[in-house]
């Protein structure tokens, strides 16, 4: 609600307030006085015969008006929005029992308290189907809290029966009083009603307006996301076209130097080997330092293939750090058990074993569904043996995928073997001849 129409509803609440404490304190008054007027003139008997009921206790009839008038102007200026759709009807249900005791106290002379209170429900209640019913409600106390229709059902005197002691001049301005105070009750009313309703259909049209942007925001950021998925293709099929581009120029200049020189280096062997024997063993000795420094070439641009991790820490590291990263991103157990002294092993070995613990925990926690996932290496004769197993939920059939298709790539690259078995799970194990470093 915009801040200057606030002010300007809790101005004209508090002025509609003021004029209905001044209201029902004349009408208070008034009752006071006709019936104290009564009792010391001695008109009680004429005034018994022109009434129909008796009046109640004055004073404690005015006692009980202002304590629940009190009452309804507390609620009313100590009120919070409340969240509670319970709390807010509990409230709205007890300014309406106040407003019955008001209307009551005063013989159904004033009932534009109802007014009052209908300002407060409006904007207590955000709900709309709980507004409009207390609402109605509110409005059938307006037109049923009417001395004519009130009185079919309780037995009250009139305000207008305690008038008649008064000569038609006192009654007519006591009377004008009463309705020019209500008019400018219900004028009050109207113009709170307007300044609510109005700034209501404001907000409405912020509301509509705002997610008119949201969908045009929306809209744009699909447009945008889409693009950034296209040039993220695109970024993704470049680098792979560099990347293919550079393994080509390294094959290039690496193997394609080598096998030009072994081959043109076997060629003059093959005709040397009939004239000079010498000089083909002088020829062989060439290609074997030209295939020596081509075995180099290659492990060169191998070994900046490898991964990022291998480059900078050590095996058993990459391996933790490989373990800490699944547990964080997954929150899956990984337990982890080597069962060698260290794990020191030649480039192109530390490459597959770290990609195959990579490829397995990956399965376990991608395809299996795992919680936990169980890694051991350990070495049996010349061979490591590393097992993966998880709890997941197995496989019935089990078929090669990409992953498990590279990782058994790589273990035949350097003569190794893998199985795949499931059973309460899935277990993959790989037998690697390992050159072993204290054994050279």
């Amino acid at each position: 609600m915009d801040s200057k129409n606030q002010k300007s509803l809790i101005l004209l609440k508090s002025i509609m307030g003021i004029l209905n404490f001044v209201v029902l304190t004349f009408l208070a008054l008034v009752i006071m006085y006709t019936i104290n007027k009564v009792s010391t003139t001695y008109t009680a008997r004429s005034f018994l015969n022109h009434i129909t009921y008796l009046p109640m206790n004055p004073v404690k009839t005015m006692v009980v008006m202002y304590l629940a008038l009190f009452g309804l102007g507390w609620i009313v200026n100590n009120r919070q929005q409340s969240k509670s759709v319970f709390s807010s009807q509990l409230i709205c249900l007890i300014e309406i029992i106040l407003c019955c005791v008001v209307i009551c106290c005063v013989y159904m002379g004033y009932k534009g308290i109802i007014l009052f209170a209908v300002a407060d429900i409006v904007v207590l209640i955000r709900d709309k189907n709980n507004q409009k019913v207390f609402l109605i409600i509110m409005g059938l106390l307006y037109i049923f809290a009417d001395y004519d229709i009130a009185s079919i059902g309780l037995k009250m005197i009139s305000f207008q029966e305690l008038l008649n002691i008064y000569t038609t001049q006192q009654r007519m301005l006591m009377t004008g009083i009463l309705n020019f105070m209500t008019s400018a009750n219900t004028i009050l009313f109207i113009a709170y009603m307007i300044i609510y309703m109005m700034d209501q259909i404001r907000e409405k049209e912020r509301v509509t307006e705002l997610n008119r942007q949201l969908e045009e925001a929306n809209v744009q950021l699909f447009a945008m996301n889409n693009q950034l998925k296209d040039y993220a293709a695109m970024q993704k099929q470049m680098g792979e076209v560099e990347e293919r581009n550079r393994i080509a120029r390294e094959i290039h200049d690496t193997l394609g130097h080598t096998m030009t020189g072994l081959s043109a280096g076997i060629d003059a062997c093959i005709a040397l080997i009939d004239y000079s024997v010498d000089e083909t063993k002088k020829q062989l000795h060439i290609i074997s330092n030209v295939a020596r420094q081509g075995l180099k070439d290659v492990r060169r641009s191998m070994k900046k293939l490898r991964p990022d991790t291998l480059e900078k820490e050590s095996l058993e590291s990459a391996i933790q750090k490989l373990i800490e990263d699944a547990r964080d991103a997954s929150k899956v157990s990984v337990e982890f058990h080597s069962f060698l002294p260290t794990l020191q092993f030649e480039e192109d070995e530390e490459d597959t074993i770290y990609r195959i613990i990579q490829e397995g925990i990956t399965n376990a926690i991608r395809h299996g569904h795992a919680t936990k996932v169980f890694v051991n290496l350990k070495k049996v004769d010349m061979w490591l043996l590393i097992r993966i197993r998880d709890n997941g939920v197995g496989c019935d059939d089990i078929k090669d995928g990409f992953g498990l298709t590279h990782m058994r790539e790589r273990v035949e690259m350097l003569h190794g073997t893998v199985k795949c078995s499931s059973y309460l799970g899935f277990q993959i194990i790989v037998r690697l001849p390992i050159r072993w470093r204290n054994e050279k």
